[in-house]
């Protein structure tokens, strides 16, 4: 801001030819962002039809370049027009995908097999036997369908998202190791990306008044812990780039005058072994093909999870209300954008296969055209070609 000081007359008009002083305002920094427009503009039309196809309360959708943590778009639906600032409700003001929480579900079981993978508790082909219902600190824990499975390996649990078989890996890893793990991915605190009014979301650990035993097994499918969006976005990056977590950022370059800062990618933490990335990477490719056709893209490998949630309310879980959602990435063998979808209260079904994947689907096709990034064949191909004519050189 600039400054204009002078004297008045006592009917309060400025004296010409008074003392005082101008300073003339400067012009602030201009920021460059990360944000592709029409990758926006995608997404921004994705949600609004999902919502509306769905008939669902809301929704919201992140798309992070696994590479560096730049956010490439990020909507949610109803928003509001800022040309009418003064006219519009306050409630839509915050943006849901960095401040509102909301319990993950499913897509959480992803954590909680990077735990057991890294720790070395299990592998892929490592069986449980599933009876359909476990026991935790004196809590039962049932399937989904209230079905038990027999004997399965962890790909499966995966794939046909097995409450009991999450709660088994977390009960084998221990309350220490498990929430250890969860903390290393960022759950419980903000990414500290640069966007105002990030949320924390909420994760009970052991030690705090209202954390229990049974807490371990539900926490590992997802309920009674809570995240934004953007944590459990930046949590699917961490697979995608080899057990890296990184910090994501919305601002590429601040610009003032003749000068320019450009913001480098941060890596934050290694939260699991690359090995482990990649395993876990080839069981969630496995997982979609198997039983999330929805979230398919023809020409491309997904590696992706649903998440079916409960909603909290007083007293325990809304009967019938969920939070769809389907958190993916690919190519999985070189990955280019990591998709979280998120779905409120959808009324034509409450499944994340059946809601959130095929947006997820939809968008995905759309980006890899306008990011230029070529089906597997294609890439696979050229790259072995490379490699060909480098070892005849």
């Amino acid at each position: 801001p600039g400054l204009r000081q002078g004297e008045r007359d006592p009917f309060g008009s400025s004296i010409p030819i008074g003392p005082g002083q101008y300073i003339p305002p400067r012009d602030g920094k201009s920021l460059v962002l990360t944000i592709d427009r029409t990758a926006q503009y995608i997404v921004e039309r994705e949600v609004a039809n999902a919502v509306a196809t769905y008939q669902a309360e809301s929704g919201t959708v992140v798309v992070l370049d696994p590479k560096t943590g730049a956010v490439l778009a990020m909507a949610s639906w109803p928003t509001y027009d800022p040309n009418r600032f003064a006219d519009t409700d306050q409630v839509l003001f915050p943006n849901p995908a960095v401040s509102e929480q909301y319990e993950p579900g499913s897509v959480f079981k992803v954590i909680t097999m990077a735990a057991g993978l890294d720790s070395g508790i299990v592998t892929p082909e490592s069986t449980i036997y599933d009876g359909g219902m476990i026991e935790v600190g004196g809590r039962t824990i049932y399937n989904w369908d209230r079905q038990p499975y027999g004997v399965v390996d962890m790909t499966t649990v995966l794939g046909k998202s097995l409450n009991v078989g999450a709660a088994q890996v977390a009960v084998t890893l221990g309350k220490e190791r498990f929430y250890t793990y969860v903390r290393r991915f960022g759950f419980g605190r903000i990414t500290e990306i640069d966007l105002d009014s990030e949320g924390p979301g909420t994760l009970k650990t052991p030690g705090d008044p209202d954390w229990h035993e049974s807490d371990l097994g539900t926490n590992s499918f997802g309920q009674g812990i809570a995240t934004t969006p953007l944590q459990m976005a930046v949590a699917m990056v961490a697979v995608a780039n080899d057990g890296l977590l990184l910090k994501p950022y919305v601002v590429q370059q601040f610009i003032e005058g003749d000068r320019t800062l450009s913001v480098q990618p941060t890596v934050v933490r290694r939260v699991i072994l690359a090995q482990t990335a990649q395993t876990l990477t080839d069981m969630l490719v496995e997982a979609v093909n198997q039983e999330t056709e929805l979230a398919q893209v023809p020409g491309y490998r997904v590696a992706g999870k649903t998440g079916t949630a409960q909603i909290p309310v007083p007293g325990g879980y809304h009967p019938s209300l969920t939070v769809a959602s389907f958190a993916g990435f690919l190519p999985a063998d070189d990955p280019a954008l990591v998709i979280l979808v998120v779905i409120h209260k959808p009324q034509t079904s409450p499944w994340g296969g059946q809601v959130a994947a095929p947006v997820f689907a939809r968008i995905a096709q759309q980006l890899v055209v306008i990011f230029d990034i070529p089906p597997d064949e294609i890439r696979l191909n050229h790259t072995a070609s490379q490699e060909i004519a480098t070892a005849d050189h």
